[in-house]
């Protein structure tokens, strides 16, 4: 008797203990099933589907499963389409897609006009070289045309070789010419003013020679520049609508096709680092391709403009995520932040110049606008 009343406590509290500890499990269940389920709602929100239009020297980048993975671990998802920048430039939908991207700022200019978008994104950008080959260059040395200094030539006296290039020079006229000693005329080759922002860069870059070195910003200017720059376009002959079909003929054809391309410094170091054995001397030093920097040159900027939301987060993603950054610089593109990638890609043997001080801004899209669609008259 006196041991169940000793243990009808000690059982009651047992009893009890047992029902708050079920009632405790039993919340708590319920409370971490709540928290799963606001996370999974919280993460379904955070993922988005992104369409846009890009140049087409940035699709093999965001076709990189590297660059996709780096892009789902923010939650974002990309489907891109090509198209010329200048195209890029005139297709603002927002119905059907939620960004624009192309290769240069005045495109993206008159794109963020039309989106009216109070922010855009400049991940990466890129100078304009003349891709081409050392017997070439060495050319141009020999005719105080350019300059090497170390790896690097530069092209010191760039009106002296539009004056060639207006003159109509062959290039068995020049000096110390016997290892390209062609009657070929002095051309620099480039895409198709139309439609293409690398040979709208190269416009660029004339326009302000032939405008006594001043950017051209008046109708006047554009007059005046006119009878100098549309033939720099008119006699080439058939012309690529992107930067990647006459990259692909200079790797294969040679200097013979085009000893001197209006190209995108991107472009080449984007293929040196697929192929490091091409940074090292094979003993064929007239077959070595070179990059030759004009004295003035001209950024190309790729200017994300987002239409939407979702737009906007991945232009945030690709202007500040280190991992994308990184990626962007193995396709050749410098970006910003604490590295930029030429000294990078020195230590893979590519040598760039770190710093470019001689550049020029381009012309806004308004007058870049009106000097094209004038040539664009003149190809009809």
């Amino acid at each position: 008797m006196e041991v169940r009343k000793l243990l009808a406590p000690a059982l009651a509290v047992l009893l009890l203990a047992a029902v708050g500890g079920g009632i405790w499990l039993s919340n708590t269940r319920v409370g971490d099933e709540r928290v799963a389920r606001q996370t999974e709602q919280l993460q379904r929100m955070r993922q988005v589907s992104v369409r846009g239009l890009i140049g087409s020297e940035k699709e093999a980048f965001f076709a990189d499963p590297r660059v996709q993975k780096a892009l789902a671990a923010q939650g974002i998802t990309v489907t891109v389409e090509k198209a010329g920048s200048r195209t890029i430039a005139s297709r603002y939908d927002a119905t059907t897609y939620d960004f624009g991207f192309p290769s240069g700022a005045p495109a993206a200019q008159a794109l963020k006009q039309a989106a009216k978008a109070a922010n855009v994104y400049t991940p990466f950008y890129t100078p304009m070289v003349f891709a081409s080959w050392r017997p070439i260059a060495e050319i141009l040395v020999a005719n105080g045309l350019a300059e090497r200094k170390g790896d690097i030539y530069f092209l010191t006296d760039m009106p002296g070789l539009m004056a060639l290039v207006e003159k109509g020079t062959r290039w068995r006229e020049l000096k110390a010419s016997q290892a390209f000693a062609t009657g070929k005329s002095i051309l620099v080759s480039s895409t198709d003013v139309r439609s293409s922002n690398s040979a709208s860069m190269y416009l660029a870059l004339a326009s302000y020679l032939a405008n006594n070195q001043q950017i051209v910003q008046s109708q006047e200017d554009v007059d005046r520049v006119l009878p100098s720059v549309a033939p720099l376009f008119l006699r080439q002959g058939f012309q690529e609508q992107s930067s990647a079909g006459p990259f692909e003929d200079y790797l294969a054809l040679g200097m013979g096709k085009a000893p001197l391309l209006m190209a995108y410094e991107s472009q080449m170091v984007e293929y040196l680092l697929k192929h490091p054995e091409k940074t090292k001397s094979q003993g064929q030093a007239d077959t070595e391709m070179v990059l030759i920097y004009p004295k003035p040159t001209v950024y190309s900027k790729h200017v994300l403009v987002p239409y939407t939301p979702a737009g906007a987060r991945l232009g945030a993603a690709l202007e500040t995520d280190p991992a994308l950054q990184g990626l962007a610089r193995e396709y050749g593109f410098r970006t910003g932040g604490d590295a930029h990638g030429p000294e990078m890609w020195a230590q893979r043997g590519i040598h760039v110049p770190e710093v470019l001080v001689d550049v020029i801004e381009p012309p806004s899209h308004e007058w870049l606008e009106r000097m094209t669609q004038a040539i664009e008259l003149k190809f009809k």
